[in-house]
This record gives structure tokens, sequence and C-alpha cells, in this order.
């Protein structure tokens, strides 16, 4: 309880207090001055707890007009305020609120320790930035609408070339961005933690090549993308592209009918984090440029002409769901013969599928093998993505000229593309030969 509260309610009892004594004195002992002196007080609290309630009301209508920085928190330094009702004062209040984001934009502080909250409220249609090249603020701000299509942003300008660019700290929630006609990018953030949640981009009226959200830095970091939905035209938009922008967060996205779903270019754009990714009915869902050691987890792809292609190739994948197709190889009814070394020792190691066939990731589901002419034994095949120098798995048959055996791969690890895979085999005799034959699923 504040202490204008304590106060209030204090001054309160004292007046009922003093009213009850009064009403309990006998008649003959109450004196005029006595009344007088009463009623005096009474006055003093009843004006002066108007007054506190007066500015108490003001209080509470201060911090309702702040329910955004309540929000987000107490961090920023200024907030401003766009709605089409507003007169286009100042931005400091509802009624005196901006009309245009540009204006909000414009207004705010450009001082680098600052922090500009700009409110803005929904509109009919749309909000129109209305203005030629990338349009270009260097504050540092937050953009913060409603519920996503409530809050709608386009640049109409026929010689727009983006939506907005924002070079300082910033940050967009709960908006949409409508790309337009024609070949209109969305927005261009540049800054280090630069962070987009609960966004939706609309590309669907595209009739050119064009990016939805583009993170464009010499050498960026830590940027995030949270709850975000993609919605563009399978010939021409790109959802994400990442431009020299490393150890960002890209969780919970959905992306769909668009011409690439994720671009990753630039050498430093190193060590990026995408968990919990819908990638469907795109031309292409994941194309690695550039950058390394990219980590991708619960990522869904569904309806894709092509799901990755990775020109790198030392990334993490791990729970990748799809209908991926199976297919055997080599693709042929001789298989790939290793030979066993002395007893109980295993022989050289011997190429089953080449690097240069594999531009995608891929998972090894099966194994199959056929004795070439040898005693019903125990075999033991082991298989390599480094030369021979580790083994990801190890498969033990007994076998002859007429039997031979398909296991399934013990491990769910996903190669990446270019990883060739070999294998070697002993027996308890040694000298023998093995047919092998890899079942594949390309990602």
């Amino acid at each position: 309880m504040d202490e204008q509260m304590k106060w209030i309610l204090g001054a309160i009892g004292g007046v009922i207090a003093a009213i009850i004594a009064v009403t309990l004195l006998p008649t003959a002992s109450g004196t005029a001055a006595q009344l007088a002196a009463l009623q005096t007080s009474v006055n003093s609290v009843q004006t002066d707890t108007t007054a506190i309630i007066v500015d108490t009301t003001g209080i509470q209508t201060s911090q309702q007009d702040d329910v955004g920085p309540q929000t987000v928190g107490g961090s920023v330094t200024d907030t401003l305020r766009v709605s089409p009702n507003g007169d286009g004062t100042d931005g400091l209040t509802w009624a005196t609120a901006y009309q245009e984001i540009p204006d909000a934009l414009d207004a705010a502080s450009v001082d680098t320790d600052d922090l500009t909250l700009i409110l803005i409220t929904p509109h009919t249609t749309f909000y129109d930035i209305n203005m030629t090249g990338d349009p270009t603020w260097a504050a540092n701000v937050i953009l913060e609408g409603t519920v996503p299509e409530f809050v709608t942003i386009e640049n109409t300008h026929a010689a727009a070339t983006s939506i907005l660019k924002l070079t300082g700290k910033s940050a967009l929630v709960n908006l949409e961005f409508d790309l337009g006609l024609g070949n209109t990018n969305g927005v261009i953030l540049t800054a280090s933690g630069a962070a987009v949640e609960g966004v939706i981009f609309v590309g669907v009226d595209l009739t050119g090549a064009a990016t939805a959200l583009h993170f464009d830095g010499a050498d960026i970091r830590h940027n995030s993308v949270v709850d975000t939905f993609f919605h563009g035209a399978v010939g021409f938009m790109t959802g994400i592209l990442i431009d020299q922008a490393g150890f960002g967060t890209y969780r919970d996205l959905h992306f769909v009918e668009c011409l690439t779903a994720i671009q990753i270019v630039g050498a430093n754009s190193d060590e990026n984090d995408f968990l919990a990714v819908d990638i469907g009915e795109s031309a292409l869902g994941i194309d690695i440029d550039a950058g390394n050691t990219q980590h991708f987890k619960d990522v869904g792809f569904h309806s894709n002409t092509r799901n990755i292609d990775d020109e790198v190739g030392d990334h993490d994948f791990s729970d990748l769901i799809g209908a991926f197709n199976i297919g055997v190889l080599p693709d042929n009814l001789v298989g790939v013969n290793v030979a066993t070394g002395a007893a109980n020792t295993y022989g050289a190691d011997t190429e089953i599928v080449s690097a240069a066939s594999r531009d995608n990731p891929f998972r090894i589901v099966g194994f199959s093998f056929g004795p070439d002419a040898a005693p019903a034994e125990f075999y033991q095949v082991r298989f390599s993505d480094d030369a021979g120098t580790t083994f990801f798995d190890v498969v033990q048959f007994i076998g002859s000229k007429q039997v031979g055996e398909a296991a399934p791969s013990g491990t769910e690890h996903i190669f990446n593309a270019g990883t060739r895979i070999s294998a070697s085999a002993r027996t308890a005799s040694g000298g023998d030969n093995v047919v092998i034959w890899v079942s594949i699923q390309e990602l």
C-alpha cells in the first residue's frame, strides 16, 4: 500500500472517530466551539483527501497510458505512440499520438544510451511508410503492436526498395509487414542483438524477388527471431536472409510458399541455432552458402521441391521430420566388394559411398551383406565417415555363400552433404570378402 493511500485511510478513520466521540458526548457538554472545531477538522480532511484522490487518479491515468512500457519492462527511456486517431502533436499520449510510423521514428532519440518504445495501435487498413529506397533510422527502438495482423505496415512508394531499415539496437514485436506488389523487400536489421518476436511477414502479392527479413551486418551476433510466420510467393520471397550474422537464435518459425525459407551467406554467419521450424510448400527449405557449424533441431519439411542445399557441410542436424525417400547404393546388383584381412583382422578401408555423390544431408538406415565365397562363420563390418579413423556403426552377422543379411543401422547420425562413407571387414578365418550395399535416406 503506498503512503498516499495510507494517509487517506488514516484521515478517514480520524474523522469517523471524531464523529463517534461527539455523538457519545452528553448534549449538555457539547459546546458550539467544540462543534465548530470538529467541522473545521472534517473540512480540512475532505479538502486534503480530495486533492490526494485527484492526484492518485492522475497517477492511475498515467499508468494506464503507459501499459506498453509496463509489459515490455521499465528499461525504456521514452515512450511514443502511433494511432490513426491521434492529432500528431508529440506522440506522448494517445490523444496526441503520431498518425504515421516515420514521424515517431524521426522523434526517437538517437542517443546510443537511449531506448524508445513506440506503441502502435490497430489500423483499419495499414500504416504506409511511403518513402523511397531503404527508409533508414539509427535510433534504438522497440516497435510494438497488439495482435500482429491488427497492425500491418507497408511501403507503397513506387521507388521503395524495402519497407524500413533499422541500424540501431532494435526489436519488432506483434506486427505484420506486407511486402506488397512488385519486389520491395521487407525489414533490414543491421545491429547485433536485433530481435523479432510474434511477427508476420507477407509476400503473397510479390511479382519479383524480395527478402522478408534481412540481418545485414559486417559481423553481427546474437540476433533472434521467435514465434514468427513467413507467408510468401513460391517464385519470389526469401523468408530470412542471414548475412554475416552469427550465434543467433531462430525458434518457433513457420515458412510457407517461399522461394527459399532460410538462406545463410557470409563467412561470419557461424553457429546459428534453429529450433522448432516448419517449412512447407517452398521451392527450397534451407540454403547454406557460407558460415560454419549451424545447428538444426526439430525441423519439419513438407511438400518442398528441395529441402536442403548445403555448400558448407559441417553442421549439426537432429530430429529432422519429413517424408524422405530411401534408396540403395550402389544402385546395382553387384554391390561393393570389401576384403577382410588376416584371421580376426580388419582389411583395408573401402569406399562405399563417394563424397561427390552426396549433395544433401542424409541418414544411413540399413545395410545389406553378401559373402562372396565364404564358410559359415561370423563377420564383422564397421562403417566410417572419416576414412577409417573412427567408426559410427559396427554390424556382426553369420554368412554363407547362399545367405545374405540386411541389418538396420544402429545410428541416428545425420551426415552432412559431401560425406564419404567407407567400410572395413574381418572374419574369424580371414582372407574372405563381403559384398555391401547401404540404404540411404536423403533429407
